[in-house]
């Protein structure tokens, strides 16, 4: 800082830093669990109470794994504060590990128990991160920890031998005996350590003890098919093991993927079984896993209101109650599993009552939390003023810290009885923040805002003078007054859009686009999240139609997010949209996910070809999405492909980038970010522009029904 700028008044001096610096309140909302900004502006003392309710709620399953399936309402108006509670639990120190699952979508017109299994598949396998971990790199440790130790107690001396083998003569000191002594004390070595909480990861274990990973993973699945039942769930377990293995002592990831999304459809069954009780074999069998290892598994629904009413024409009470009645078929068939659902009061109020009996009656049932006592739902009210105190101080604490004077209150520039009376008079947490917003835009930059705090004692520092300084411009925001509108250039914000504004959806968009290549990045990311993306794809092509999106000459004249066929769980899924040209005849076009890898690529493209042979036909044409880096089919596949084209089937192959697949996954989240970004009761505004503009290449590739 310059000796002519400290020579300056204090109050001078600390407006050109806030000035410079920006509203800090400009960042009001959470779009989704996990957004960064809540752990930016997190205060611990902020709904204490209510998350030590629900680890509470989540320490139950981990003491009592098989405990029965329940579920806790948390409740609130729409900036109560859900959101940042939820990310809070997932993200925040507080407690120990969970896999916590967070939907961005519901899939009304699947079953309710394979959508939530690839929910979790998409969680286990997916690039986000935990409390500072990926989930499947936590379980995959933890798993082949406890396998491990276990292979090498059951093991027997010949295998020992062939992990820790003598150097030397090799095979002959085997015969001869000898090297055993030093395999067992190796084998004792390794044990231990095992037993001890780790300190080191396994791989790195393994390495100081030489032990070769290839030869650990060929062990592991030795005793595991000798000590493991020959039943469908036995037969399951020692296939997530050996994959959960190779994971964590190899980094091959491929094994775990392929099998959650194509191994566990192709056992060798004796009796082949139904779709639903595949999907019920693996889910029990998955948490069966999560349950030995004592980790519990935590479902949370947030901002419900927009997962169930994605599209303003749906039957809200149908799609409620199919929502609902789902949780509850969920509960009876999958112990272990505890459902947080975080929604509006109102939305809550409008439809549970309306369910059937039985329903109500399943999602009531209260649940006894040592410490807590019984807990039936939670309730989020409007913080304290001591509260809200603390969330001023930690929004303006970077400002003042830049200042550095330590005569300045920690509310600086705000007044304790400002703050006090926005906190008394504000119906929630996020209406409290766009006040003390309109607040520090008329104090800071002397703005004329539409609220009551515009007061004679804050007006002065407005009107502080100033040096001559060039204009540093971060952002053009649109602030609407009454009477007067006036633009100033402040930092980009995220503050409800206006209607036919799309700088503000650009944003959102590049920030779910970011979320969701962290989500991609990893190598099985991809493959287990085929339902999650396919499902991202329908709700592109509904928002394609009803925005009157165009592709050349072509347009959707209507379409089907989810068509469900067959019997395989993880392909037999595409959407459909009706393609047409100027006054043509519309093509139906099948717009299918082909994302399997080897052995179970065939299986997914003979099972996604067989949607052309529906009766009567539903499809025209058929347009497979597969990853450009392995979009050449040979072998069995190209053997498929060929006898369909023989048969007279049209269809195509388009080779998609992963940025392009990135930009699915966002666009779910993109979509709900944007509604909740909205004043209440307004709709979205037409981002026609918007969508041709980022999406051109995909768009291209799921019309154009001619080649």
């Amino acid at each position: 800082m310059s000796t002519a700028m400290l020579d300056r008044p204090l109050t001078e001096r600390a407006l050109d830093l806030f000035q410079q610096a920006g509203n800090p309140f400009r960042n009001y909302f959470a779009r989704n669990p996990d957004d960064a900004v809540c752990a930016q502006f997190h205060v611990p003392e902020l709904f204490a109470k209510e998350r030590a309710q629900l680890l509470g709620v989540v320490e139950l399953y981990r003491q009592t794994p098989t405990l029965h399936s329940e579920m806790i309402p948390v409740l609130g108006n729409k900036g109560a504060g859900k959101t940042h509670l939820l990310h809070s639990i997932k993200h925040g120190s507080d407690g120990s590990w969970q896999l916590l699952v967070t939907p961005g979508t519901f899939q009304k017109d699947t079953d309710f128990l394979e959508y939530l299994l690839f929910q979790v598949i998409d969680t286990l396998l997916g690039g986000g991160k935990q409390k500072g971990r990926r989930p499947l790199d936590f379980v995959c440790e933890q798993l082949t920890r406890q396998v491990l130790r276990d292979t090498i107690a059951g093991a027997t001396r010949d295998e020992l031998l062939d992990l820790f083998p003598a150097p030397g003569l090799g095979r002959w000191t085997r015969r001869l005996g000898i090297g055993a002594t030093q395999a067992q004390e190796r084998a004792q070595w390794l044990t231990d350590c095992l037993r001890l909480p780790p300190t080191m990861p396994l791989r790195q274990m393994l390495t100081e003890n030489a032990t070769d990973g290839d030869k650990a993973c060929e062990l592991i699945g030795t005793v595991v098919d000798r000590t493991q039942p020959h039943s469908t769930e036995g037969v399951m377990k020692r296939a997530l093991y050996q994959g959960f293995a190779r994971a964590a002592i190899l980094g091959d990831e491929s094994d775990i993927a392929n099998f959650l999304t194509y191994g566990f459809a192709e056992l060798d069954f004796k009796v082949e079984p139904s779709r639903n009780a595949l999907v019920l074999n693996l889910f029990k069998t998955l948490m069966q896993v999560f349950q030995e290892l004592r980790i519990p598994v935590v479902v949370a629904f947030d901002q419900l209101e927009d997962l169930l009413l994605a599209r303003r024409n749906d039957d809200g009470h149908k799609t409620a109650e199919a929502f609902f009645a789902g949780i509850v078929q969920t509960m009876h068939n999958v112990p272990g599993i505890c459902f947080l659902v975080f929604a509006e009061r109102g939305l809550w109020n409008r439809f549970v009552p309306s369910l059937d009996g039985y329903i109500q009656d399943r999602l009531n049932n209260p649940v006894h939390v040592p410490g807590f006592g019984t807990i039936k739902s939670l309730r989020l009210e409007a913080p304290s003023a001591e509260l809200v105190v603390k969330v001023v101080e930690s929004r303006l604490l970077p400002l003042l810290s830049a200042v550095n004077d330590p005569s300045l209150a920690s509310i600086h520039p705000f007044t304790m009885d400002k703050v006090q009376q926005i906190a008394k008079t504000e119906p929630t947490l996020r209406d409290m923040l766009q006040q003390f917003r309109h607040l520090f835009d008329h104090v800071v930059y002397g703005e004329v805002q539409t609220t009551s705090y515009e007061t004679e004692e804050a007006k002065p520092i407005s009107r502080l003078p100033k040096p001559p300084q060039e204009p540093k411009i971060k952002s053009v925001v649109i602030v609407e007054t009454e009477p007067q509108v006036k633009v100033t250039t402040l930092p980009p914000p995220r503050q409800p859009i206006a209607t036919g504004d799309t700088t503000s959806l650009s944003s959102i968009w590049e920030t779910e686009l970011a979320a969701a290549r962290g989500r991609l990045a990893t190598e099985s990311a991809l493959t287990g999240a085929t339902r999650e993306l396919q499902a991202a794809l329908g709700a592109f092509l509904q928002t394609c139609l009803e925005h009157g999106v165009k592709v050349g000459p072509w347009r959707l004249q209507h379409a089907v997010p989810e068509f469900s066929f067959g019997e395989h769980p993880t392909y037999g899924m595409i959407s459909i949209g009706h393609w047409v040209c100027k006054d043509g005849q519309p093509w139906k076009v099948g717009i299918g996910l082909f994302l399997a890898r080897g052995a179970g690529k065939p299986k997914d493209l003979e099972t996604k070809l067989a949607a052309l042979d529906a009766e009567p036909a539903v499809i025209d044409h058929l347009i497979l999405l597969r990853p450009d880096d392995d979009a050449n089919l040979t072998g069995k596949s190209k053997t498929v492909w060929q006898d369909a084209e023989k048969r007279g089937k049209h269809a195509r192959l388009e080779a998609v980038s992963l940025e392009n697949f990135t930009l699915l996954s966002s666009f779910p989240r993109w979509l709900a970010a944007a509604g909740e970004s909205l004043p209440s009761g307004q709709p979205l505004p037409n981002v026609a522009d918007l969508m041709q503009d980022r999406c051109e290449k995909l768009l291209e590739q799921i019309c154009m029904p001619c080649p």
